[in-house]
């Protein structure tokens, strides 16, 4: 009995919360995103300036990486359009030529976005000028700049 009552709670809980914040996921493509990848999976809140995305490349190697972004700024330009500058943070891990490709970056996004059909679709764009660490296979500092396009979805 106590555990139904738990398991009760847990799903009411669960079921506020969710009420409480809608979020938006999607997919991106773009260039050289995710140090490396091709497409992504992103996620955010509403209530919380936090973009994150799971990265995926696949090509003449493979490689999976997160970044996780914050918006500093995020204000309107004219009528739906908007405008936002932020920094984050880049992780990835894979496999190129038989090396294991570890690496991190820090981040500065700048793009614009909108919100469309009564903020339930979100197109965006935006370039991302990047600091990357490569760990492996050999220790190397450079930059690199990334090019973004994608659409999320709001519930």
């Amino acid at each position: 009995m106590n555990k139904k009552i738990l398991i009760v709670a847990a799903v009411m809980m669960i079921a506020c919360v969710a009420g409480v914040f809608a979020f938006g996921i999607g997919v991106q493509g773009g260039y050289n995103m995710g140090i490396p990848g091709n497409v992504a999976i992103t996620f955010k809140l509403d209530s919380l300036p936090l973009i994150f995305a799971g990265n995926f490349y696949f090509g003449d190697g493979f490689a999976i990486g997160l970044t996780g972004d914050y918006w500093i700024l995020n204000n309107n330009l004219a009528g739906p359009l908007n405008y936002f500058v932020g920094v984050g943070f880049g992780a990835t891990i894979g496999g190129f030529n038989d090396d294991l490709l570890l690496a991190a970056s820090a981040r500065l996004p700048v793009g614009l976005n909108m919100f469309l059909a009564n903020n339930v679709i979100e197109p965006y764009i935006q370039v991302v000028p990047m600091l990357r660490l490569g760990i492996t296979p050999s220790f190397n500092v450079n930059f690199d700049l990334d090019a973004n396009f994608g659409l999320r979805f709001w519930f």
